[in-house]
């Protein structure tokens, strides 16, 4: 099959060995296949997968690697052990994880477990779902993306923040953008978001934000006071606090230092979520301890995410379509990978098959 593959540490369309499913796996054509920035990290930071001990991501260069986790696809053949509930050409869709006789792989991170940047790839049967012909395959392959948000605004509104918050989304590409529609769909609010990016900032708006800050002309710490408070001056006092909404901050930049820029500036027992996955950071731990800021890094979403994620996208309550920038062909895919790294790009680039 043609696949675009990462092996020798380079990105190239490649003719590679169609995978052949295992005991629970089945084989599926992709119909769309989404790029992640979770890719980008992949192939940038190999120490990360190489020092990642549950052995779900896997640094392999000498092996072809297809990434791609954000999919839909169409089913060609049961491996052994399935209960082949489906007929072929049902359209599924699934988590990105496979298990496999060397334990569960993260699906397009690892070799055993090829992705939807090629033809055909492998899913886990058991947590594999059908999904509607009738709705386009990109939508569906972005509920991967909106279940990210849906986890963490699950996690982020809870307690007293379920009813005492007022969110700050910081950074608007497809994650931030994911977190924007999941809080306006639970009913939280007002949003304030922040972004460099005009468009981006355009689609959180149409997305549900009720604020939208540029950080390179305003603060967004002051324009949250002044959603919140209804003042913009800095509060520190603990005292002065007491009945005022909670910072509930989501973090969905992944640069280094975004982080540390939050901490310094802050409310008092504010509450950050971090989705943004940087490789490395450096934390302010003697500010945060101060504050008393709490910080949850990563961790969904989970599985009951996912199958919610699903079934919202589905019927429509949750609609990830705005997040389509571009579509490409597989022979346009490595090159779609390298512009996608750019943030004033497309929130989403798919590949989309013939």
């Amino acid at each position: 099959m043609r696949a675009v593959s990462w092996k020798e540490r380079s990105l190239r369309l490649r003719e590679i060995p169609t995978p052949v499913p295992g005991p629970g796996q089945v084989l599926v054509r992709t119909l769309a296949c989404a790029i992640c920035a979770s890719d980008h990290h992949y192939m940038d930071h190999p120490e990360v997968a190489g020092a990642d001990r549950s052995g779900m991501r896997v640094d392999a260069p000498d092996a072809d690697v297809v990434m791609g986790h954000e999919y839909c696809a169409e089913l060609v053949a049961y491996g052994p052990d399935t209960t082949q509930a489906w007929p072929i050409g049902t359209r599924l869709t699934s988590p990105p994880a496979l298990f496999t006789d060397v334990g569960m792989r993260i699906i397009g991170m690892a070799p055993e477990a090829p992705g939807g940047f090629g033809e055909y790839f492998l899913l886990s049967e058991g947590l594999a779902r059908p999904v509607p012909t009738h709705l386009r395959p990109e939508r569906l392959a972005l509920i991967d993306a909106m279940a990210v948000g849906w986890y963490y605004t699950r996690v982020g509104s809870t307690g007293e923040a379920a009813t005492n918050s007022v969110p700050l989304v910081v950074g608007l590409g497809a994650i931030g953008l994911s977190v924007v529609a999941a809080l306006k769909h639970r009913g939280v609010g007002p949003i304030v978001a922040s972004d460099f990016s005009e468009s981006r900032r355009e689609l959180a708006l149409a997305l549900g934000a009720d604020i939208v800050v540029d950080p390179g002309n305003e603060s967004a710490w002051a324009a949250w006071r002044t959603v919140a408070w209804g003042a913009p001056e800095e509060v520190h006092d603990r005292i002065t606090l007491m009945g005022r909404p909670t910072q509930v901050i989501y973090e969905c930049v992944g640069v280094s230092g975004v982080i540390a820029h939050i901490v310094e500036n802050c409310g008092m027992q504010a509450r950050v979520l971090s989705a943004g996955g940087a490789s490395s950071d450096t934390i302010p731990s003697a500010t945060a301890n101060l504050k008393g800021v709490n910080i949850q890094f990563g961790g969904g979403p989970a599985v009951e995410d996912w199958y919610q994620t699903l079934d919202r996208v589905v019927d429509g309550s949750l609609d990830p379509t705005p997040l389509i920038g571009e579509t490409v062909p597989l022979e346009g895919l490595v090159d779609a990978i390298d512009r996608a790294r750019s943030s004033a790009g497309p929130v989403r680039i798919l590949y989309v098959a013939d």
